[in-house]
């Protein structure tokens, strides 16, 4: 056997210091794929491309987009997260008890501000605590990560379910909508957040030796051990800023609805982050942060057309679903196509 069976090639999409941006052939698909959505959905349903349903739709993507953001970073070590919503829940409900029983009533308007700025600090703390934890289970006890983030998810959604006995808590100060409810020059402030913290996860993985080492850690773990990066470490970092963008998605959820509840999501948006994360075509050590956020556009324009041109027809709300089905598939078979003209060459 040669001595570089076991060195590691360096992925595509590694992301070394310095590495020039270009499109990819599934970005170039998935923005195809978008323009068609819209032109078709635009020509159908006349309020699909006004001001209001785009800025809806801008108020909507952000949740969806940043738990995807969360469950891609884990993909690509090789691993999963399970409780990006769990997360979420947990920020968000710590946060608003905070708010409601520590807060004390008929306060300044500036003493009111340094509470919700100390609630959005706690929902972030709470995010890096169970990054920590999942972190801590599957880099350094060494549990498979599907396991490990799924005993979390539970965890996590008792303590979520204990702390508010199931019910929904609110009685929020108005100033906290401003985050999740509000925009900034008629761009939503959830999008405008969503776009930078995008922005920063593809620098972080493409123009940082951090971003390099969780690729490389993917690809090949053994072969990242053995050139000196520690794994455990990264996979502690990746499971921490997992956590991280799950409690901001938790800070959006409960400024747009004013309310905290241990449910919120629990039905579709674990299944909704995979889903995404496939259709990027991310997987353990490659992927690509652009990929991500244009999957989301596609599946917030499908969902957004699809319930306009359906509005009224019984079953409708079952028909998202089916479409997102076909639109895997068809993502599927034409990267199938791709890879074997590519063979060919």
């Amino acid at each position: 056997m040669s001595a570089d069976t076991n060195t590691p090639s360096t992925p595509k999409n590694s992301g070394q210091p310095g590495r020039r941006f270009r499109i990819e052939g599934q970005t170039i698909l998935l923005l195809t794929v978008l323009i068609v959505l819209v032109i078709f959905f635009g020509s159908l349903q006349n309020k699909f491309l006004t001001s209001r349903s785009i800025t809806s739709m801008g108020f909507q993507l952000p949740e969806i987009g940043l738990l995807t953001l969360a469950m891609m970073i884990t993909i690509l070590t090789g691993g999963i997260n399970l409780s990006v919503n769990a997360t979420s829940n947990l920020a968000a409900v710590v946060a608003g008890l905070f708010l409601v029983k520590v807060m004390p009533p008929d306060l300044a308007p500036g003493a009111v501000n340094l509470y919700l700025v100390a609630a959005l600090a706690i929902a972030l703390i709470v995010g890096i605590v169970n990054g920590i934890i999942n972190g801590f289970m599957i880099g350094y006890i060494g549990v498979p990560p599907i396991l490990a983030t799924l005993a979390t998810m539970t965890f996590f959604t008792g303590i979520s379910t204990g702390l508010t006995g199931g019910a929904t808590v609110t009685g929020f100060p108005e100033g906290l909508s401003i985050v999740g409810g509000k925009d900034l020059f008629k761009i939503p402030i959830p999008f405008i957040i969503f776009v930078a913290l995008t922005a920063a996860t593809y620098l972080l993985l493409n123009h940082t030796t951090f971003g390099f080492k969780t690729r490389m850690l993917g690809s090949n773990p053994i072969a990242s051990n053995f050139s000196g990066i520690n794994n455990k470490s990264i996979t502690m970092k990746v499971y921490m800023f997992s956590g991280l963008l799950s409690s901001v998605t938790g800070i959006l959820i409960m400024s747009r609805t004013m309310s905290a509840a241990y449910e919120y999501g629990t039905t579709t948006y674990v299944l909704l982050t995979i889903l995404i994360a496939v259709l990027a075509g991310v997987i353990p050590g490659f992927g690509s942060v652009i990929d991500i956020f244009f999957a989301v556009l596609i599946l917030q324009v499908l969902s957004t057309g699809s319930t306009m041109l359906l509005a009224g027809i019984r079953g409708s709300s079952f028909f998202k679903d089916f479409a997102w089905g076909v639109l895997l598939i068809i993502i599927f078979i034409i990267n199938y196509f791709i890879r074997i003209r590519k063979q060919q060459e």
